[in-house]
């Protein structure tokens, strides 16, 4: 009956995107193709490397050793903090920032959204999807009543850099390369591929089967959160969207119980 539930979700999932691709907004003007296309893919290819090292590091090295001395998450998440601020926010900015000679605005850090109803979109589907998993229990990393501050902390320490990292550089690297299309394609199947290097351990006493599905579904949701991102060209819908996606069933636990 899992496989039958994750089978329905995929294909609803893919219908979503569908929707928002050809009905929901326009997609914004294409950036300029880079002179270096080499110089793009080798840099999208050491961000990727960080961002799968960086959480199985984080899950099998930091996390047993602090779980011996702290017990409460938000302390845990707090220690997280610089690790992921460096590895995540300024070694990215310094590759586009200094060397790349980006602006804020180039990677999705600006207010100025170019489609409303995106945005719009994003958020209703965020908390749709954040209520339907708090009924079904089958929330996407999980239902446990999280504090406040915990809750704080993941907006940085999981959605925030997720979407910069994966959207705001590596997407808008890929467009500058191959294109707009192309670009969510292959940004959403190194999204999938993030997700599978560090779930695998745990994701294969499951069996293959529920591997692939887990793949599938990361992928289509950066494929979802690319479009988003590329229709609207600002962060800020998409952070909204997965942060909702992730962590509004602990949220309506901790409320409503």
């Amino acid at each position: 009956m899992d496989i039958v539930w994750r089978l329905i979700f995929s294909l609803t999932i893919f219908s979503i995107i569908l929707i928002l691709h050809k009905w929901i907004g326009k997609y914004s003007n294409p950036l300029d193709r880079s002179n270096n296309p080499k110089k793009e893919i080798t840099e999208v290819l050491l961000l990727w490397i960080i961002a799968v090292i960086v959480p199985i590091v984080r899950m099998f090295v930091i996390t047993p050793c602090l779980t011996e001395f702290i017990d409460k998450r938000v302390f845990i998440e707090l220690v997280y903090v610089p690790v992921i601020l460096i590895t995540y926010i300024l070694i990215p900015l310094y590759i586009v920032m200094i060397r790349g000679k980006w602006t804020f605005a180039d990677m999705g850090l600006t207010w100025k959204v170019k489609s409303r109803g995106v945005v719009i979109f994003a958020i209703t589907l965020g908390l749709i999807s954040g209520v339907i998993a708090y009924i079904s229990n089958q929330a996407v990393i999980g239902s446990d009543p999280l504090s406040f501050g915990t809750l704080l902390l993941l907006l940085f320490n999981n959605d925030f850099v997720e979407e910069f990292l994966h959207r705001g550089i590596i997407q808008s690297k890929l467009e500058r390369v191959f294109g707009q299309y192309k670009a969510i394609i292959f940004g959403g199947i190194l999204f999938g591929l993030t997700h599978i290097a560090f779930d695998i351990s745990m994701l294969l006493d499951t069996g293959v089967i529920f591997v692939f599905f887990a793949f599938l579904l990361q992928t289509m949701l950066g494929w979802l959160l690319g479009i988003i991102y590329m229709k609207t060209r600002s962060l800020w819908p998409g952070i909204v969207c997965h942060y909702l996606v992730n962590w509004l069933p602990s949220i309506l636990v901790g409320l409503l119980g």
